[in-house]
Parts: structure tokens; sequence; C-alpha cells
């Protein structure tokens, strides 16, 4: 099992991948033993300290024997350890993308991370047809490196004589990828605008288009180096870096992103898709953070406001008088409303401080 960091998760949850995560510990309180998906957890999981997380792993079940999904090429960094499953025993070996046994053995679905789901995948394989394996060897393979094989077909010639080659297909996520590194790489305001200028034209989901607007604002923030965004009561004009000589507010683009991610708050559908509208302020500080996180909470709130008998559970934890007794309460936290999931966990987490600190001479 890889171990993630919040860095890390963030990126696999964008790719599309599920995401478990536990507390790691912090040296006095005791880190939890198994993992959980992250809708068990508060939202600030990823800007807090002491926090793991790891990617969950898909199951198929072939003749009731269940494996590991077998793993895909982009799950795979070269020179990471793989087990082909063969028909008479399982090769060990490690990702080249340039070995084209190998690449065609992950294509089709015959490669696993580990030896043991590798051993039941060939297991499977066996019952699907009657037979009963029992005695798997394990071996290194692939010792020798064929190349993939080369592209010997010419390439179709037009009457002008100019040579026309097939271009791959880009997929949506590509085409994100590729105007996010490009915004990164922009010099000045101008190259900003150039790179984005037929992005409507692509087919973005708003999701996606708010993830370019927030790489382009902090783009250009950097250009126009602007300051922290602090409160402007008794502040003049002469005095506000943010409003202009003609009295009108010039767009900050910490501001500009802030508004949108409050409009958004106000159409969600969901507590999932509110939920996750933090992500966008991971590169945020704490105080810029503060009113999209307060935003989510009363917005959470509204989808499940919480009732009057969850608050005589937090006065429990308050007066909780063992460790034991608050793992108890923390198992009722669990099946409260996701909403207030976070204050409850905090009042936990500041019981066991008090309790631990009790019990240890000192």
């Amino acid at each position: 099992m890889n171990i993630l960091n919040s860095k890390e998760a963030f990126a696999a949850i964008q790719s599309g991948k599920t995401v478990l995560c536990r507390y790691a510990g912090n040296g006095v309180l005791h880190g939890d033993k198994e993992f959980s998906t992250l809708d068990q957890l508060p939202a600030t999981v990823f800007f807090t300290p002491h926090y793991e997380f790891c990617i969950k792993r898909e199951y198929v079940t072939l003749a009731d024997i269940q494996f590991t999904k077998p793993v895909q090429p982009h799950d795979l960094e070269s020179g990471q350890e793989i087990f082909i499953v063969m028909p008479t025993c399982i090769l060990r070996t490690k990702y080249d993308f340039e070995h084209g046994d190998i690449c065609l053995s992950i294509a089709n679905g015959f490669a696993q991370l580990d030896e043991e789901n590798a051993k039941l995948q060939l297991q499977a394989f066996g019952k699907t047809f009657g037979n009963m394996i029992t005695e798997i060897e394990v071996k290194d393979g692939f010792s020798e490196k064929p190349k993939k094989a080369r592209n010997t077909k010419k390439p179709i010639q037009q009457e002008s004589s100019q040579i026309v080659e097939a271009k791959p297909a880009i997929t949506i996520e590509t085409e994100l990828q590729l105007y996010l590194d490009g915004l990164r790489a922009c010099a000045n305001a101008d190259e900003v605008e150039s790179t984005l200028l037929n992005v409507d034209k692509v087919g973005f989901t708003s999701e996606q288009m708010l993830e370019i607007t927030m790489s382009k604002e902090s783009k250009l923030a950097e250009f126009s180096q602007p300051t922290t965004i602090v409160s402007q009561e008794n502040v003049t004009i002469s005095e506000d870096p943010l409003i202009s000589d003609d009295n009108s507010p010039a767009l900050h683009p910490y501001q500009s992103v802030l508004d949108e991610l409050i409009e958004r708050l106000k159409i969600v559908q969901t507590p999932k898709e509110a939920n996750a509208l933090y992500k966008y302020t991971m590169h945020w500080t704490e105080e810029e953070r503060k009113p999209v996180m307060d935003a989510i909470h009363k917005r959470l709130a509204e989808f499940n406001p919480p009732e009057k008998s969850q608050s005589s559970l937090m006065v429990r934890i308050q007066e909780a008088k063992t460790l034991i007794d608050l793992a108890k309460l923390e198992e009722e936290i669990i099946q409260c409303e996701p909403a207030i999931h976070e204050r409850l966990f905090s009042y936990a987490n500041q019981r066991r401080t008090d309790l631990t600190m009790e019990n240890d001479p000192p």
C-alpha cells in the first residue's frame, strides 16, 4: 500500500481515484489502524497535519474468487515492481514502458501490484475452466528487453505530396492539463490571455473552467504582486491598493475566485458538491480560506440541520471520564449528520488530549 501526502491525495482525487484517509498520530495520540472514506472525515484533513492517505483498490470476482482489479499503465511508475499472471507461473518484474511484452501484459489485464493477488487471479482463471490450481511458482521474468514494435506503415500521401499523419485523440482531461501547464509557463499577462484565447470552444465542464480561472488569476497575481486581503474598514482611497484613482474597485484575483465559490455554494444540490469546493482553496492561506470554509459549513447545515439530541452528544463528549467512553462516543459521531462531524470531532480531540494529560504522570 502506497501512503500519500495531502498533495498527492488531492491529485489522485482529480484523476478520478477513490482516496481513503486516516489519522496517523502525533506522538501523543495514537493513530488509526484502518483507513476511512473521506465522507466520514472533515474536509480539513487536507490541510491539517498528522493525516495520511491511500488510494482505495478496486476488487473483481471471478469464479467466486475475489482479487484486486488488474493494474493499468497510468497507475504505474517506471521501475515499479509488478507481478505478471502467466498460464504456468507468476513473473515478478519491473514496469518498463519501453518493454513490449510487459506493456502488452498490463494492457490485457494480466498484471497485479502484489504477489498474493496475482496468485488469486491465476487461481480464478483455472477455476473458471474447472481446474484447481494450488502450487504456483513465482519467477523473476522478462530479463530480455524487446522494444515496442515500430509502425512500418507509410503515411498517406495526398496529391499535393504533403504527408498527413494521424493525430492521437486527446481527452478532455489532457486538454485541461495542457491549458494549466501553459498558464504556469506564461511570462506576462499578454501570454496568459493568448493561452486562453479559444478555451471556451474546448467544451470544459463548469468545474474545469473554475480550475482554469483560478490558475489564470493566480498567475496574474504573480505579475501584479497583490497584497493579502484584509478588512478595508476605515481605509481611505489613497491608502487602499485595491481602489483605483477613479474610485472604482480594482478586480483582485483572490476576491474574484472567492466570489465565484460563494455563488457556486448557493446552487449546489448535495453536501458532497458543497464539500468538493474546498479543493479550490488548497494554495490559499488560512485567513483567505476562512470565508469559504464558513460558507461551506453554513451550506451543509442548510442541507442537514443538527438536531437537539446531537447537542447532548457534545456535552457527553466534554464530560467523558475515560478514553474508552470517548471512543464509544466517537462511534456515535459517525452516525450523525456529516455537517456536524468536524465540530464534534474537534471536541472529541480536545477531550482526548485532556484525558491523556490527566492520566500521564507529571
